[in-house]
């Protein structure tokens, strides 16, 4: 529970707030709406009228959380080494069609009009947090 609050914390603080070989989803991010996509490729229907775009700074050296994170990260095929020091677009959506109701949120990382990683959490601090896997893939649906 404590290492799931520390990477909420972890998208709050540093994050404020795939060319997916696993899933074979690959689309090109030009807008906020394309992220909504390759979400809803995944299973997450989202709501696009909330969405929220930011840029933020992947740090040039991951500590124990980010390590931890990026972990999840590699896990979906993603690896955000490759993107220590750069500046990349967060975009976080509100998923609408959890099963269990409760506010789960949606973060993509973006560069160069590529997807780089995201998670899928609750905003609970006891919540739980996984990579951008197939909805019907998570354990945290059943």
């Amino acid at each position: 529970i404590l290492a799931v609050a520390a990477l909420v914390a972890l998208l709050i603080l540093l994050l404020p707030g795939r060319e997916a070989r696993e899933t074979g989803v690959t689309v090109i991010i030009r807008e906020p709406a394309d992220c909504a996509e390759y979400l809803l490729k995944l299973g997450y229907q989202t709501d696009s009228a909330t969405a929220e775009t930011r840029t933020v700074q992947i740090p040039k050296t991951f500590d124990a959380v980010y390590e931890t994170y990026n972990r999840m990260q590699q896990d979906c095929g993603f690896d955000l080494h490759k993107y220590a020091g750069k500046k990349v677009e967060l975009t976080t959506f509100h998923v609408t069609n959890w099963p269990s109701g409760e506010e789960v949120l949606a973060d993509v990382l973006v560069y160069k009009k590529k997807v780089i990683g995201g998670a899928i959490y609750t905003a609970s601090v006891d919540g739980f947090m996984q990579g951008l896997i197939p909805m019907d893939q998570s354990s945290q649906t059943s």
